[in-house]
């Protein structure tokens, strides 16, 4: 038992607990006490320490620990003894830290889209461009089997066709889904989706095959296997699949997300699946590695050429596009795209946004531990004088400096954990900011850790370590050359820091004003008073019937059937005149005799739809007039799309789609058939719940074995069309307010330490008969300069940059040159107010309290 007590103790500490415990043995022995032997092996137990063992003895008693230890028993004394300085450069640097890890995580998270598939960087969309404002994202059915068998350069081919609003039966649990597709066999071959139940090679070959996800396994089938049950899908009709197979829920970072995948062969006979007619079906391909892109792309135009019989003159305009799979999700803007994606450019925001705060925060990090750092210059002149090196002066100052460091950056982390459910609840996204699940944020904080060592913590500590002992010692030297780069170098710090301020200020201004603007500009169109239901198959069979019965809901004024309604994708086709081979690309919106009025639209000349009129008639916007009757009065002409008809009206042009986009070409038509997606009721806002409730009972009477109808506001999805811009707008205002917090306390900072510096000499100046206003002006006139050039530099920056963000809307709120003068106002009043508050108390000092000393 003594050889374990001897095998872990310290030599220090050997001699005299081993003589405790054996004068506590013998004493034992002598009383005769019981289980004597068992005992002392328990106190031999009990006495063990980390601190009294050996390995960690030699460690506390190595130099450089002993040097470390004395460090920050340094640090935290000088910190105890100005508590608002360490707090102000804590809390700067727990901020700045904190913003910017939360700008770089969600911009990794944003930018590594699609990028769990196995082969990400080999996969491929087929896209077109025609030489239109935009390239299409989907193709025709064809497409796919042409790619597969003609192209060597391409290992397989997977198609989508996405089939929004269904509803989705099992036994007796209904539901309305909206995340159906139809997929090729070979998707799981493919795409990296984890199949939890069935084989992946055969589960989508079989016509009434479909796969789930596994939450909707839970959801219909509860904790029964899913393996081989029917669920009917009324898409087209009531049709049965059979689930052949569960994959594991498509992963968030991912811009297709579906629940449900049915076999893409239940989609129309085999001559149908490879016909060239209709632009729905989205075409996703693997490459080998290192493929001939030249030969794909034509190869594919040389197709296309064929099957549409294209003249010499649209080859020229004819490109394909192919985008990476993983670039799609932020780098795309194209026509009929399967879902809405981001904007490379709001990431690019969001970065600069964090970056600025973080400069910010250690430009105030580094002024204040300049400034701190000149008080204890003293402390180094003595230390010097005693025979401190320089090398470990500058190892004093990056040792206290790491301390504090490391303090934010545990600050940060416990701030990225306390606002992740506000992050993930805004953004909509499971953004993961605990750094236990997901390491990455260790590593990155590591990283920034050690940057701002080396920028905030080296050259504060090299350039303190040069002062000469005379010139620190000596109070004539005070005004040296090295003192006065110093003050340079603050300087400089803190224009860049207002600049940065205003440029942010005016920045969150720009983007509140223009979101203002999309809010309140007239469409020309009545879009506050609108409910819309989406019509799928079983709701069109009683569209009619179900019409009446809403019209004689109270608080209802019109209704209207229509493919499409504004706020959503418009379908666009070639529109021809009579007799000219030409076609124009139009939006194509099959609508009743009902929308104009419903919308509150203007007729510029002509009439409305005639209800009982049985000929195809048009009604176009006046783009499209401009576009396709430049020279003559449309009203009258002849069009041709899918069938031939006369344009009976043109209405005034209104904006269908997002204020991002100028108003294209319209054509509305009035045509026959089951082609109605949408149901628009006009209703009177007093009565919006007697309308709902009369909604629910319509459909609990019409359609008794299927779920209510859902229904939404025309305005709130005009609100979803800006939903990223609504986003930023939050996101550049709080860290605006943040921006402004942290200019406070920087300013805080450095008019602290002028306030001091100067105190003697504005008590001289009080002694001397001296006002408090020019003691005052004395303070801050080196404010006012540091101000007056940041502006000067701030305005410029934060207008150039207002006009690349507002380019991205065809439709922009002016710039008033009032909004840079009230901002660069605010600033001035900021730093005044703040650097007025410590300047005040530093005239009103009584002189004899500061001069008692000298």
């Amino acid at each position: 038992m003594d050889r374990i007590l001897e095998w872990y103790c310290a030599e220090y500490y050997l001699e005299e607990v081993q003589g405790d415990l054996h004068e506590w043995y013998a004493q034992s022995q002598e009383n005769q006490t019981s289980f004597r032997n068992l005992r002392y092996l328990i106190n031999i137990v009990r006495y063990f320490s980390f601190e009294r063992s050996k390995t960690f003895q030699n460690i506390i008693q190595h130099p450089q620990y002993l040097s470390m230890k004395s460090i920050i028993k340094i640090t935290f004394r000088n910190l105890r003894k100005d508590k608002i300085s360490a707090f102000i450069r804590f809390a700067n640097l727990v901020f700045g830290i904190g913003v910017f890890m939360l700008a770089l995580i969600y911009a990794d998270y944003e930018l590594n889209y699609d990028r769990f598939h196995t082969n990400a960087d080999n996969i491929y969309r087929m896209g077109q461009d025609t030489g239109g404002d935009r390239a299409w994202a989907a193709g025709p059915f064809g497409l796919g089997p042409f790619i597969q068998e003609n192209i060597p350069d391409v290992k397989r081919v997977a198609r989508f066709i996405p089939e929004r609003n269904t509803w989705i039966s099992h036994e007796d649990k209904k539901f309305y889904e909206q995340n159906v597709f139809y997929a090729d066999s070979s998707v799981f071959n493919m795409l990296s989706y984890e199949m939890i139940q069935g084989n992946p090679k055969t589960a989508l070959k079989d016509p009434s095959s479909i796969v789930i996800t596994e939450s909707m396994a839970k959801k219909y089938f509860g904790n029964e296997d899913p393996m081989g049950k029917r669920m009917q899908l009324l898409v087209d009709g009531d049709d049965a699949s059979i689930v052949t197979g569960v994959i594991k829920d498509v992963p968030d970072q991912s811009h297709l997300q579906f629940d449900f995948l049915r076999s893409i062969y239940s989609y129309g006979d085999e001559e149908y699946q490879r016909s060239w007619r209709n632009y729905f079906v989205y075409t996703y391909f693997e490459t080998i590695d290192n493929p001939d892109f030249d030969r794909i792309e034509n190869l594919i135009k040389e197709e296309f050429f064929t099957q549409y019989n294209v003249s010499e003159e649209r080859k020229e305009k004819f490109k394909t596009v192919l985008t990476p799979i993983h670039r799609i999700h932020l780098f795309t803007d194209q026509e009929k795209d399967v879902a809405d994606h981001g904007n490379v450019y709001t990431i690019y925001i969001l970065l600069s946004i964090g970056t600025f705060v973080l400069i910010i925060s250690c430009i105030n990090f580094v002024n204040i531990t300049i400034i701190k750092g000149l008080d204890r210059s003293k402390e180094v002149g003595l230390r010097k004088t005693v025979g401190a090196s320089r090398g470990s002066l500058v190892t004093q100052f990056l040792s206290e400096n790491l301390v504090l460091l490391v303090l934010a950056g545990l600050g940060s982390l416990l701030l990225l954990i306390l606002i992740e459910p506000a992050v993930q609840n805004f953004t909509g996204k499971q953004v993961s900011l605990n750094f236990i699940a997901n390491p990455i944020i260790a590593l990155v904080l590591l990283g920034i850790i050690l940057g701002l060592e080396l920028l905030s913590g080296l050259y504060p500590a090299i350039l303190l370590s040069k002062f000469r002992p005379a010139e620190i010692l000596n109070s004539s030297e005070k005004t040296s050359s090295r003192f006065s780069k110093v003050g340079f170098t603050r300087k400089t710090l803190v224009i860049l820091q207002f600049s940065l301020s205003l440029i942010l200020i005016i920045g969150s201004v720009v983007v509140s004003n223009q979101m203002n603007y999309l809010r309140t500009k007239h469409l020309g169109f009545e879009k506050d008073q609108i409910l819309l239901l989406k019509l799928n198959y079983s709701l069109r069979q009683k569209v009619e019937t179900l019409g009446e019965m809403i019209n004689e809901i109270p608080g209802v004024s019109n209704h209207t059937i229509s493919s499409s309604v504004p706020g959503y994708r418009i379908m666009m086709e070639g529109v021809r005149n009579l007799g000219d081979p030409e076609r124009r690309y139009s939006r194509i919106l099959i609508v009743d005799e009902n929308f104009l009025n419903t919308y509150n639209m203007d007729i510029s000349s002509g009439e409305n739809f005639t209800p009982t009129r049985n000929e195809t008639e048009f009604i176009i916007n006046e783009s499209m007039a401009a576009l396709s009757f430049p020279d003559r009065d449309p009203i009258g002409q002849q069009l041709v799309w899918n069938d031939t008809g006369r344009v009976v009206g043109v209405v005034k042009d209104f904006n269908f789609q997002s204020l991002h986009t100028s108003i294209e070409p319209l054509t509305m038509v009035k045509f026959p058939g089951d082609s109605y997606g949408y149901l628009s009721i006009q209703f009177n806002p007093e009565s919006v719940e007697k309308v709902l409730s009369g909604i629910g009972d319509i459909s609990d009477e019409l359609y008794p074995n299927l779920p209510d109808m859902e229904v939404e506001f025309l305005d709130s999805r005009f609100e979803e069309l800006y939903q990223s811009e609504n986003k930023l707008q939050v996101i550049i205002g709080v860290f605006c307010l943040m921006t402004i917090f942290l200019t406070i306390s920087g300013v805080f900072g450095v008019a602290s330490y002028n306030a001091h510096k100067k105190s003697k000499e504005i008590a001289v100046r009080k002694v001397l008969g001296a006002s408090y206003p020019e003691m005052l002006w004395q303070l801050l006139q080196g404010f006012l300069y540091l101000l007056l050039i940041a502006i000067c530099i701030g305005l410029p920056g934060a207008f150039i940059l207002s006009k690349w963000w507002l380019r991205d809307f065809a439709y922009q709120t002016d710039i008033p040159v009032a909004m840079f003068v009230i901002s660069a106002v605010a600033m001035v009043l900021i730093v005044l107010l703040t650097s007025g508050y410590i300047s005040s108390k530093t005239a009103r000092t009584n002189p004899a309290t500061i001069l008692k000393d000298e």
